[in-house]
């Protein structure tokens, strides 16, 4: 018997009945179903997407995220549940066509809440698939990028860069930018490159000349990072060792100047085109280093003959016969004392006695005194945070 799904999405889309193929919301879920999948989840049976006429039938119970796509014509019926849903304080995200017309194109109950807008840069919905994911919990909701580039080649395109991502919602990182003055920059650097999502690769002529930006690539390969690759363009090709990013070929065109002026910038275009490449990388790099977390906790585990089973929530269930059960949550990144809160509330939730909870992450680069943090908390809060490399020991003495 296949199990009950874990996630519900609700989507409105007034009109849709006169769109082929079903309209944005069609797309929409066909993007979601894509990430599901690479987040190890059978979409077909984790997920249920609800409409208007299927929404009686919701749990109450199970995790659900609403999109409204909005525009000039608005229907009753979707406009009563748009106020049930407020009035229960569950999360909608309207999507419209313009930000700048966004009270004409929605519901008045809608206004309060900061919109989406619909960009032909991102056809398949990846901004909005994203912020679902992330209301789900599927996606950790800081969203982090890392801008990798040599200063003297590129400082314009990473400053701009550096500006649409923050503007998205990303909390970027670029060295002039990002560190405090007085702070000891190396550490804080690869602090932040740990608990990065994405590297954002600026490969220019002589990029590779920087030892900054070879160290950079080279740990973030060793955190399995999403890499996207910007390649400036023709004479220059594609710097050799750099297979295993995503590459995204700029042309003379793709610039407002000459791509060899450090100061020249992107035209929009292609910054928006690039920032919706970023948001699908992002997406995939979280999957697979959640599933290296996994793997290694399977792994251990069994070699400890304990008995281990995946949830197809996407934590993982540790059977001790002497100990009861835990819950170990893989993460991405690093912990932090609200993520513990919440998972501490979800093991809560379970009923009496509540299990153990332990959130796993890679400690590779993090800062000392956020280390130091962490363990602190560990003494008094009842989901301890440990890193991957420690699991072993504390499966032998726990």
């Amino acid at each position: 018997m296949a199990p009950p799904p874990s996630y519900q999405v609700l989507l409105l889309e007034p009109g849709r009945q006169d769109v082929p193929g079903g309209g944005h919301s069609a797309r929409l879920r066909a993007t979601l179903e894509r990430h599901l999948a690479t987040l190890g989840l059978e979409p077909g049976s984790a997920l249920r997407v609800l409409d208007e006429a299927s929404f009686p039938s919701r749990d109450p119970f199970l995790p659900l995220a609403t999109v409204y796509f909005g525009g000039p014509r608005q229907d009753p019926a979707s406009t009563a549940l748009l106020a049930q849903l407020r009035a229960e304080g569950l999360f909608i995200l309207p999507v419209v066509p313009s930000l700048s017309q966004y009270r004409a194109l929605v519901p008045p109950v809608l206004a309060p809440i900061h919109g989406e807008e619909l960009r032909p840069s991102d056809p398949a919905l990846e901004h909005v698939a994203a912020r679902v994911l992330e209301e789900l919990r599927l996606l950790r909701s800081r969203r982090s990028v890392f801008i990798s580039y040599k200063r003297d080649e590129s400082h314009g395109v990473a400053l701009q860069l550096y500006q649409a991502l923050d503007a998205r919602s990303f909390d970027v990182f670029l060295d002039t930018h990002s560190i405090r003055r007085g702070e000891d920059f190396q550490p804080m650097l690869w602090d932040r490159l740990g608990d990065a999502d994405l590297l954002l690769l600026l490969d220019t002529p002589h990029a590779f000349t920087s030892v900054w930006v070879e160290q950079e690539l080279a740990r973030a390969h060793n955190l399995a990072l999403g890499l996207l690759q910007l390649i400036w363009p023709a004479p220059h090709q594609r710097t050799l060792g750099t297979e295993l990013c995503e590459p995204l070929l700029l042309q003379p065109s793709d610039f407002q100047g000459p791509s060899s002026d450090a100061a020249s910038t992107l035209v929009p275009g292609t910054v928006e085109a690039l920032v919706a490449r970023a948001e699908a990388v992002r997406a995939r790099s979280l999957a697979s280093r959640r599933t290296r977390v996994i793997t290694e906790l399977c792994k251990q585990a069994e070699a400890e003959h304990l008995e281990v089973v995946v949830q197809h929530t996407g934590h993982l269930e540790l059977r001790h016969p002497s100990h009861g059960f835990t819950h170990l949550f893989p993460l991405v990144g690093h912990p932090d004392s609200a993520l513990l809160h919440e998972l501490a509330e979800r093991c809560a939730r379970v009923g009496p006695p509540s299990p153990r909870g332990l959130l796993v992450y890679d400690p590779l680069g993090i800062w000392q005194r956020k280390d130091s943090h962490l363990r602190w908390l560990n003494e008094f809060l009842p989901t301890r945070s440990l890193p991957i490399t420690e699991v072993l020991a504390w499966l032998r003495t726990h």
